[in-house]
């Protein structure tokens, strides 16, 4: 048993991370069919500007793109590079984008200090102003 309690102790105790960010819109954001998200196969790429939820000091950006998998619900699936000063997260995931409607998204690496992430990162989408974004990440 001691052997056991020994070999379960030795792992690597994963390290937890929130970063919460608000979105506070584009500065980049075209449709690639020139108008709308109003078909499905529409795509959308965007840069928006991040700032940090608990003082509005400059965050970094949020760069992707989404592809319109059905108008009706606007449900889309997006890739999104976040830039922050200690480095990249990248997130994918499917995205609803109706006020008031939570999206989730799997962290699926880093650059710099986020080198190894992985978790989660939710988007409530708020059309009218700043859209709360936050990162739970993992890392070894």
């Amino acid at each position: 048993m001691a052997a056991l309690a020994g070999a379960v102790g030795s792992h690597p105790v994963p390290h937890q991370q929130t970063l919460r960010l608000l979105d506070t819109g584009a500065t980049i954001d075209v449709f690639l069919n020139g108008g709308d998200a109003s078909h499905t196969g529409d795509r959308e790429v965007f840069r928006d500007t991040l700032v940090w939820a608990e003082d509005q000091r400059p965050a970094g950006k949020a760069e992707g793109h989404c592809t319109v998998i059905d108008a009706f619900t606007a449900t889309t699936t997006c890739t999104i590079v976040t830039t922050l000063h200690e480095g990249t997260l990248t997130t994918e995931g499917v995205g609803t984008f109706v006020p008031g409607t939570t999206s989730t998204a799997a962290i699926t690496g880093g650059t710099g200090a986020y080198e190894g992430a992985k978790g989660h990162a939710t988007f409530l989408f708020n059309p009218a102003g700043h859209s709360p974004v936050t990162f739970v990440l993992s890392r070894p």
